[in-house]
């Protein structure tokens, strides 16, 4: 059964009239019981009925009280009801429900209002007490909805997110200024006072209070104020004290409870300035020597006395050349006072002796590059003094050999001939001592045109390894690995020391590989020299392959 709302006045029309009426005793049994209604056909059984209509007490079967059906042998079609967009009057309105009656381009069949253009299924809901957008609610989520914040504690202020609602819900307001919504006395409209809460939510706590106090101000922050300025306020400001009595409020080390100083000033304010008393003054260290480095007697003061000093390392009081830093001697004393005598000394006296440059160097006891004592056997009594490279290709080299043309030697001298300085010089017996553990030599040799030992004006060196003494074995040449500087560009460019001359021609060089590979005239570098080679103005010089047979008039063999 399908029901719809219909005026008043066919409500009433159409309102069964049969009642039942008592006779009164002694009338005619045949008189009407009831007066009669209309009645209406419902031959689709849809709850309404055609035109068709029987005047009747009760109800006759297939007829109901209600018409208004404008097509009784449908059930779908009677007032009210849904319709689909077809050109039929499916709702009996007497319009077909293809119809757009108010012109918002919504058909009736679309529209729950159709003579009202604003309401459609594309209008925004307001606040209007209707259903704008024919989604069934009326005024939900209505675009100008005002805003609704809870006020749980009563004082007319609210707090919150807020609801969005036509109508304001319970306990809430249209404003969310309350900063406290827990407690009433805390609103925009409360009195501040000083209470450590912000009274009436402007974002300040306790500003203004009733009950404020004067504060005054500390400007150098020693908790001693100046009357000079003055605030009032609930609670200290940064800067601000109960207190007015600082002597000098620019100073906060000065102040009636300051700690007296050295410094020039009367910090505790009692007339007297820098007394020995002061907490800070240092203690001084008698400096007997003079070297800038005291003993451990000492004295308080807040300035230094007569030859006293800041510190107490100095290890003997007695010896200006004594003190921690000092350059540490060989001489058994520890001269830097670090505990250890002659430490960073290697090298630096005959009884400090080295095992070699590289050791030195190691040590950290290298001054740069110069003469240091050598023993590379460990025996102090025949160390020796060497020249040191220690800068140069890594640093820590062992000067064993050099030579500035037109030097020669003596076949009986060639192995220690002058001094570590000198450019005639050599200290080739000692070679073996610098052998590595596995039996490596690791050589640099270096040539120029001018100049002396300790200089870089180098033409040409080469740093390589091999595994036998280049003056006493014979070889291949197979052993030799180069590791920096210029390959030879002769003698199938072997970096060793090797000449064929001294086996198979003439003494121009004592000590050299004999290389069996090589060829009649092969040089790569002659060392210790004993004759002119050809002659001095075609050869100026030693002999060298660097760039072929030419000429260098100073050459030096290095090791570590």
């Amino acid at each position: 059964m399908h029901a719809t709302l219909l005026p008043l006045s066919l409500a009433l029309a159409l309102t069964p009239a049969c009642r039942t009426q008592e006779k009164p005793i002694g009338t005619d049994d045949t008189a009407p019981a009831c007066t009669p209604s209309l009645w209406y056909a419902d031959a689709d059984g849809d709850g309404y009925g055609s035109a068709v209509s029987q005047s009747a007490c009760d109800a006759p079967a297939g007829y109901v009280a209600v018409t208004g059906d404008c097509n009784d042998a449908d059930s779908t079609v009677f007032p009210g009801a849904p319709v689909a967009c077809t050109a039929a009057d499916g709702n009996c309105d007497g319009s077909p429900d293809n119809v757009d009656a108010d012109g918002d381009h919504y058909l009736g069949c679309e529209d729950c209002d159709d003579a009202n253009a604003a309401v459609n299924p594309d209008a925004g809901e307001i606040c209007n007490g209707i259903d704008d957008n024919c989604d069934g609610q009326v005024d939900v989520n209505a675009v100008d909805a005002p805003t609704w914040y809870d006020d749980v504690d009563g004082d007319g202020f609210g707090a919150g997110t807020g609801t969005a609602a036509c109508e304001a819900p319970a306990s809430t307001v249209n404003n969310a200024d309350d900063c406290d919504d827990a407690n009433a006395a805390v609103n925009p409209d409360a009195v501040e006072v000083c209470n450590g809460t912000d009274d009436n939510c402007d974002g300040q706590v306790d500003e203004n209070g009733t009950d404020a106090t004067t504060w005054y101000i500390d400007y150098d922050g020693d908790g001693f104020g100046s009357a000079a300025y003055t605030r009032v306020a609930c609670d200290a400001a940064s800067g601000w004290v109960a207190d007015d009595t600082d002597c000098d409020d620019t100073d906060a080390a000065v102040s009636p409870a300051g700690t007296e100083v050295c410094n020039g000033v009367d910090d505790n304010c009692d007339g007297a300035i820098d007394e020995n008393t002061a907490v800070d003054a240092p203690t001084w260290y008698l400096d007997a020597d003079g070297d800038g480095h005291g003993s451990t007697t000492s004295a308080l003061a807040c300035d230094a006395p007569a030859s006293y000093v800041a510190t107490s390392d100095d290890c003997d009081d007695g010896d200006s050349a004594i003190y921690p830093g000092a350059v540490e001697r060989c001489d058994g004393l520890d001269q830097n006072c670090d505990g250890i005598a002659d430490d960073g000394a290697l090298g630096a006296d005959v009884t400090c002796a080295a095992p070699s440059c590289q050791a030195i160097l190691a040590d950290g006891s290298s001054t740069g590059d110069g003469l240091y004592w050598l023993a590379p056997d460990g025996d102090t009594a025949s160390a020796w003094q060497a020249y040191c490279d220690m800068t140069t290709d890594g640093g820590g080299w062992t000067r064993l050999y050099g030579s500035l043309w037109p030097t020669f030697w003596d076949a009986s001298d060639w192995e220690t001939v002058g001094a570590a300085t000198d450019d005639v010089y050599s200290h080739l017996d000692q070679r073996t001592d610098f052998v590595d553990a596995s039996g490596g030599w690791t050589f640099r040799l270096e040539v120029g045109d001018s100049g002396t030992w300790n200089t870089s004006a180098r033409s040409h060196y080469t740093v390589w390894s091999q595994s036998h003494d280049p003056f006493t074995d014979a070889t291949d040449g197979s052993d030799y690995t180069y590791i920096s500087g210029a390959e030879s560009t002769t003698c199938s460019g072997f970096n060793g020391l090797h000449d064929t001359l001294y086996a198979d021609y003439h003494y121009y060089a004592l000590a050299s590989d004999v290389d069996s590979t090589d060829y009649y005239g092969c040089w790569w570098m002659q060392i210790v020299p004993l004759d002119q080679y050809v002659d001095p103005v075609s050869y100026p010089g030693y002999l060298e392959g660097y760039d072929g047979p030419n000429t260098h008039v100073w050459q030096v063999l290095w090791m570590r």
